[in-house]
């Protein structure tokens, strides 16, 4: 053909076309490091491939275990890592963003069979728990889930209400209830350390709230268990939220805004200068509501105010180890006012508030080269305070003061872990966890027996807990896994002393079926105020009615199996058991008191540790993870909760809700041409669970009394079942070095108003229901640059 040939210019056109598309098509890097999952070593000469690309993206591994794949396709990818003597490695659906390098953390397990290879099925890995010494009742929290899944508002304690064996709390809250139990048997961990309840408004002895403190920007993939846990944990009965910052970008700084009905906030990140490898990561985020309150654009009553930081300081310091700072915080507070259906009278009033913070260091050494220690150390804060005013009875307007009190706590917390592992079969992990908690709790509540305030709590002074464990992890075969050990826990306040045995076994018979089983005991402590908690004697004197009650304690049973379907599909059962005993239950013949029934607060009525109970069940998922551009999951749990108190009648617990089920699905729609990065994600999750269990009210006893009165039959009626529809709909832009997202994740599509709660309303003599929280659509918009 001559040069001037037409056919020959619209060639050259196509590929100068072609060329612009490919190289306007979004790309980024992903980096990170290799390290052996033990000690945290890097390996060197380690291979790391993004998995498809052709032609191969891939990299080896320096000296320090670092890699950089630079130019890599924004979407979705799995990254793959192999080195002779470990076990392979596969990250699944880690998803490269055009605005923000994708920092992986790849840990290696050493493999028994030492002069190869070995190459392990990546599907047999896929919400499998990292702590290897878990082994059931437990799945790691993908922060990429939480963004995805529908009714998840990026709070990884509303997405573990997807998994099986949990219930949400329909009221609005992120309380769960896991296998039975109440949420006070919940405990919250943070860099491998105890914290406060991480929560906006909330009260003590509680575990959830409306609103998380921890914001998905900061958070990195972390773990939830549900039972027979590892010899690690302890003061916990009924689950695990074991969280961890994540790290700064430690090569650029990179900045995330996002704007939206639950807040406002931004986030920094980047390297620390003069420091090889350290990074910042810091987060601040305050109330959408309360910022239109102050401009005068909304004007309603009770507009719920809060703010809250983080922040994550690593500062590597060669062969001394790496040390990091980081700290949480977070102040809510909210003004309600009661003025009836006409507004124009007032007849109560509340202003409450809450606060919580934690400040802490960590350091990371290798010693030798087969043992490594962490230590932490922390000071945390948490408190409440209520002030409520209200009419005395109907017809009165005059307001008088009802409840008023703050309640403070702080505690100074140390730690140390040493991981040794003695060959690739045998692994030993030894800690001991001290932490003392320095406390003014002071409360008065109206007492309408004799028609005056009393002061429930006045309380200063401290309380010391000291933890210690050791487990041993025995891979007998590259089938058979064996772990045990003993946690031992002893309160200073009570002195009660707990000594509990952990054992569980992990059989894979076959690449994509395995056996599981475990069993435990496990305790925990009440709420500080239910030890505080004081009464008068009718001389003006007052008694620590509760001084002396012990630990609340149960064993844990469970069995398993787990079998993958097809290379993307898993199924997944569990059955357990769980025998309650020492539960505090009221010092007094024929009551059926439990203080198993609160989900928070305390009591002033006589407390001894002679409950039993149990919770029984069994629990189903089949799951197909992210696969192809789409997700789903359907999960069912049946169970049975029971309680004896000092009346020897077995009751249904509170949280006996009988059933719990979910069915979710997600899908990813790209649009646009070929290499644009415009993503459209789609999602929806129906649950349905059964009521809950609840002492009725005797209306024409409350009407006489001007209070609440109850039945003489405790927990004699269930709730009607709780149906919820969410859903998620999701764009995002990307261009080179910036993405926007807008976001709707939509509660309760079709508004559904099931009671889920009742109380006696003294102004109005009647029972009023509690709902289910009403449609609520949280928008949010994200920048990324």
């Amino acid at each position: 053909m001559r040069l001037t040939d037409p056919r020959h210019l619209i060639l050259i056109l196509l590929l100068v076309l072609s060329g612009r598309l490919i190289a306007q098509q979004n790309r980024q890097t992903v980096r990170g490091t290799v390290v052996d999952a033990v000690t945290s070593q890097p390996l060197f000469g380690a291979t790391v491939v993004v998995v498809g690309t052709d032609p191969i993206i891939g990299a080896t591994t320096d000296f320090d275990g670092r890699f950089d794949l630079g130019a890599v396709p924004v979407g979705r990818m799995s990254v793959q890592a192999r080195m002779v003597g470990y076990e392979e490695v596969i990250l699944t659906n880690q998803l490269l963003n055009s605005a923000k390098e994708l920092v992986l953390d790849i840990r290696m397990q050493e493999s028994l069979t030492q002069l190869k290879e070995v190459v392990v099925s990546a599907r047999a890995n896929r919400g499998e728990a990292r702590n290897d010494m878990a082994t059931l009742s437990a799945r790691t929290i993908s922060v990429e889930e939480t963004s995805r899944i529908a009714g998840g508002i990026n709070d990884p304690a509303r997405m573990v209400a997807t998994f099986p064996g949990v219930a949400g709390d329909p009221s609005g809250n992120n309380t769960i209830v896991v296998r039975g139990n109440s949420p006070k048997g919940v405990l919250w961990r943070l860099e491998g350390m105890e914290i406060p309840n991480p929560n906006h408004f909330s009260d003590d002895g509680s575990t959830g709230g409306p609103i998380n403190v921890l914001n998905s920007d900061m958070i990195d993939d972390s773990e939830f268990h549900t039972g027979a846990f590892a010899a690690e944990f302890g003061n916990v009965t009924s689950a695990v939220f074991d969280m961890k910052l994540r790290e700064g970008n430690d090569q650029k700084r990179e900045y995330t805004l996002k704007v939206g009905v639950l807040g406002t906030d931004l986030t920094a990140e980047g390297p620390v200068p003069g420091v090889k490898g350290g990074s910042y990561l810091a987060n601040y985020r305050y109330s959408s509501l309360a910022l239109l309150d102050g401009a005068g654009v909304v004007d309603y009553q009770g507009v719920p105010k809060y703010t809250d930081a983080a922040f994550k300081v690593k500062l590597p310091a060669g062969k001394s180890g790496t040390f990091s700072l980081f700290g949480l915080g977070g102040r809510s507070s909210i003004l309600q006012e009661d003025r009836g259906m006409m507004e124009d009278t007032l007849f109560a009033r509340a202003d409450y508030g809450s606060r919580m913070g934690i400040i802490g260091a960590t350091h990371t050494r290798l010693i030798g080269t087969s043992n490594v220690l962490y230590t932490t150390a922390s000071v945390s804060g948490n408190g409440s305070s209520i002030a409520y005013n209200a009419t005395d009875a109907p017809g009165e307007t005059a307001l008088a003061l009802r409840e008023d009190g703050d309640l403070a706590k702080w505690t100074l917390r140390a730690s140390s872990t040493l991981n040794t592992r003695i060959n690739a079969a045998h692994k030993l992990r030894s800690g001991i966890i001290v932490s003392q908690d320095r406390y003014r709790m002071r409360m008065d509540e109206w007492n309408p027996d004799t028609d005056r305030l009393e002061r429930e709590l006045d309380q200063d002074g401290s309380a010391t807990t000291v933890q210690a464990f050791s487990s041993w992890r025995w891979r007998m075969s590259e089938q058979l896994t064996l772990t045990s050990g003993v946690h031992v826990l002893h309160y200073a306040l009570n002195k009660s002393t707990s000594v509990e045995p952990r054992v569980a076994m992990r059989y894979q018979m076959s690449p994509v079926r395995a056996f599981t089983i475990g069993a435990g005991l496990h305790s925990r402590t009440e709420g500080l105020t239910t030890y505080l908690a004081q009464v008068p004697d009718g001389m003006g004197r007052y008694t620590r009615i509760n001084a002396g009650l012990g630990l609340t304690r149960a064993a844990h049973g469970v069995l398993g199996y787990e079998q993958m379907l097809s290379e993307d599909v898993q199924l997944k059962v569990e059955a357990y058991y769980q025998h309650l005993y020492d539960q505090p239950v009221e010092n007094l013949s024929g009551s059926a008191f439990w203080l198993g029934n609160y989900e928070e607060w305390y009591t002033t009525r006589s407390l001894v540790n002679k409950g039993t109970g149990y919770n029984r069940g069994i629990e189903a998922s089949v799951e197909k993870f992210f696969t192809r551009g789409w997700h789903a999951m359907a999960t069912l749990s049946v169970n049975e909760s029971k309680y004896k108190a000092l009346d020897g009648v077995w009751r249904n617990s509170r949280f006996n809700q009988g059933f719990v089920s979910n069915a979710l699905a997600g899908k990813e729609w790209k649009l646009g041409r070929e290499g644009k990065d415009k993503v459209l994600t789609t999602g929806f999750r129906y649950s349905v669970m059964g009521g809950r269990w609840y002492t009725p009210i005797d209306l024409q006893a409350s009407i006489a009394a001007g209070k609440q009165v109850e039945t003489a039959e405790p927990m004699s009626a269930q709730g009607a079942p709780v149906h919820k529809l969410d859903a998620v709909v999701a764009y995002r832009v990307g261009r080179a070095r910036v993405s926007h997202e807008i976001k709707a994740d939509v509660q309760n599509v079709l508004g559904a108003q099931t009671p889920v709660d009742h109380y006696y309303n003294s102004r109005t003599e009647r029972i009023d229901d509690v709902p289910q929280l009403n449609t609520l659509p949280v928008i949010q918009y994200t920048l990324r640059f």
